[in-house]
């Protein structure tokens, strides 16, 4: 008998990633998000997962929309690079976690996306969202 959130993360976890590499600018990384309606950017380098970068992270470097504002936004967004913003320490999961270890994790921290991985090879992401609508 299964009980309450023994079952494996890859069971609810997203598995269509949209990822980007240190060195595309803020401006691209913001356009993938916005193109696809997610919350989360894996960073890939490599072939490996190197950092994630969140549209609160993007969002927390805006400024407000007020004359030259808006033209300095863009210039910084236009010339700063993922690597600049994007979180570095990953905490991840194994694709053999169990939900209850994915929602402890994402609770005990500041973080709203866990990437997931098999062995080293990243697999999918699991998001506060995915836990709520478990």
């Amino acid at each position: 008998m299964n009980t309450l959130g023994n079952e494996m993360v890859s069971t609810i976890m997203t598995t269509q990633l949209y990822s980007v590499s240190p060195s595309n600018t803020l401006k691209e990384a913001k356009g993938l998000i916005a193109q696809h309606s997610i919350r989360h950017l894996t960073v890939i380098q490599n072939g490996q997962l190197v950092g994630i970068l969140g549209k609160n992270d993007l969002d927390r470097f805006s400024f407000p929309n007020k004359g030259e504002l808006v033209e300095l936004q863009t210039k910084l967004s236009e010339n700063l690079s993922v690597e600049h913003l994007m979180t570095k320490s990953v905490h991840t999961l194994q694709h053999d976690d169990t939900i209850k270890e994915a929602a402890e994790m994402l609770s005990l921290s500041s973080y709203h996306a866990l990437p997931v991985l098999d062995g080293h090879n990243l697999v999918g992401i699991v998001t506060s969202t995915d836990l709520i609508l478990y």
